[in-house]
């Protein structure tokens, strides 16, 4: 993960050290910087942007005034190993959601040259039916992509942050605890003997 004093020996966002030191809300783990780095980072890491995921989750950061160490640490989750399977499932994740709201993807086999003059002339009345309005196969599969990774980001973003919320409300109750046991003890007399 990106640290404030390493930051300059990333190759692409290494480039934009000096404005990230000068942003403490960047290395902040106040809740207002941490929740927002929870929800952008799992979206990103899920989204179809592998290569280009550390610039734009530094972008967001920057623009979003969350913890950039948490947000571009998220996009680890996605490398060469685990994009497949995930991309895999995020796919059928979005492509069953945008069913569920009336868009069906084509998944048609690449059309024969009179097909595909045959189906442009009819763009017009593809356009026009609205119950059933069909995507191309690839801008369809991009969608169903992009949909799931948004909706299955939302969803591990809402459990980190869960997860977040309780470990920081069980932090904050072992300091109050702390100090009410430092003030208590600081308040009592010490025990004197009694010769």
């Amino acid at each position: 993960m990106p640290r404030k004093a390493s930051f300059h020996r990333y190759p692409l966002i290494g480039r934009f050290a000096d404005i990230a030191r000068k942003r403490d809300y960047l290395w902040s783990f106040r809740t207002e910087s941490v929740r927002p780095a929870l929800y952008i980072g799992s979206i990103v890491a899920l989204l179809p942007l592998l290569g280009i995921q550390v610039a734009v989750a530094f972008g967001l950061a920057l623009m979003s005034r969350a913890n950039v160490m948490l947000l571009v640490g998220l996009q680890f989750i996605t490398t060469p190993f685990t994009a497949p399977p995930i991309y895999y499932a995020t796919y059928h994740v979005g492509r069953a959601a945008m069913e569920t709201v009336g868009f069906e993807s084509s998944a048609q086999e690449v059309m024969s040259e009179d097909a595909l003059i045959e189906e442009l002339g009819n763009i017009d009345k593809s356009i026009a039916n609205d119950t059933n309005p069909r995507l191309n196969r690839w801008g369809g599969t991009i969608v169903a992509l992009m949909v799931g990774g948004f909706l299955v980001g939302a969803i591990i973003g809402l459990v980190l942050d869960l997860i977040w919320r309780y470990g920081s409300g069980r932090v904050r109750a072992r300091r109050l605890r702390m100090i009410r046991q430092k003030l208590d003890s600081d308040s009592t007399p010490s025990p004197t003997t009694s010769d």
